[in-house]
């Protein structure tokens, strides 16, 4: 009686654990082959409608939602990985920053080069475009961010701002604070204009990769190579969650802009899906291979994934929640 009792409830966690990961696959999703080499950086227009990759092959590529994903622009002119690129507001022009030590601005319509931008002494990790769209900043292995002037190319100013190399950086939805993230365990927050220093939020164990805000300013989400991720408070500027849900190192975050979601991903070849406010796991993708970024649409319609093995894949964020 007792052995029986044992195997119907063998049987029902079984059920139970299958029905669990089937639902975490149960996701729409489409595989774009963006590239031959690692894709190393996904963003999309403002409007939603067009998806941007950077890639190891020193290439960045615009792929149309709107006809089956198809390539329409590839930015040629980097001598090294495109680490990322985004759009610029008004979605006519574009940025891109390399392992080469520069930064690009393209024209989307002829996808021809407008500018160099020189001024970092070592690879460029990150781009973040002011709201306004007359500036933008970066960050590099030289551990100095810059602000830069996008009509003349010109320095606003550069700050040497960790003791080791800067992995990323990103910009308050206002384009008033800068966040950067650091081999040196910690992120900075910065003041846009100035450059000054406003807080050290000190929590990660390892190198950190990538840091977000939340569409909506309240959150600020770091993670690196401890495995975690951190949900900070933007306002009081306060560790708020600590996530575990992964294994090895870890590189993406990102906030979707419409529902109240997280996702974060790295080598162990998962997407897991948080609730910020929580802190409770909501769903784990599983795109098969190592992720390198994440990027919701503005629209809050797709969740992009760049991928270790040349490919992006485009998830249906609606089926996420």
């Amino acid at each position: 009686m007792v052995l029986q009792v044992l195997k119907l409830m063998f049987l029902w966690l079984l059920v139970l654990f299958l029905t669990s990961y089937s639902g975490c696959n149960r996701v729409d999703m489409h595989e774009l082959n963006a590239h031959d080499s690692d894709v190393m950086s996904v963003s999309f227009s403002h409007d939603s409608r067009y998806l941007i990759t950077g890639s190891q092959d020193s290439t960045a590529r615009v792929f149309d939602s709107k006809n089956s994903w198809e390539m329409v622009c590839v930015l040629e002119g980097h001598d090294s990985w495109v680490y990322q690129s985004e759009f610029m507001p008004g979605d006519r022009e574009i940025v891109t920053a390399g392992f080469d030590g520069n930064l690009k601005l393209w024209s989307f319509g002829t996808c021809q080069e407008l500018m160099t931008y020189k001024g970092h002494t070592d690879r460029v990790r990150a781009v973040s475009i002011h709201p306004s769209g007359e500036s933008f900043v970066s960050c590099g292995w030289d551990s100095t961010f810059v602000s830069w002037d996008k009509q003349s190319g010109e320095i606003l100013y550069s700050v040497h701002g960790h003791p080791e190399k800067i992995c990323d950086l990103t910009l308050s939805p206002d384009g008033t604070v800068i966040a950067t993230a650091s081999r040196d365990h910690t992120v900075s927050l910065w003041d846009r204009s100035t450059g000054k220093l406003l807080k050290v939020l000190e929590g990660h164990s390892g190198d950190l990769k990538g840091v977000r805000f939340s569409s909506d300013g309240r959150y600020i989400a770091s993670t690196g190579f401890d495995s975690i991720v951190i949900v900070w408070d933007a306002v009081n500027w306060e560790l708020k969650h600590r996530l575990k849900g992964h294994q090895g190192f870890l590189f993406a975050v990102a906030f979707d802009p419409v529902n109240d979601l997280l996702a974060s991903a790295g080598n162990d070849g998962r997407i897991v899906i948080w609730s910020p406010e929580t802190g409770k796991r909501r769903k784990i993708l599983f795109p098969g291979t190592a992720v390198r970024k994440l990027s919701f649409s503005p629209n809050g319609e797709y969740l992009a994934a760049a991928c270790a093995d040349g490919s992006v894949r485009i998830y249906n964020a609606g089926e996420i929640l």
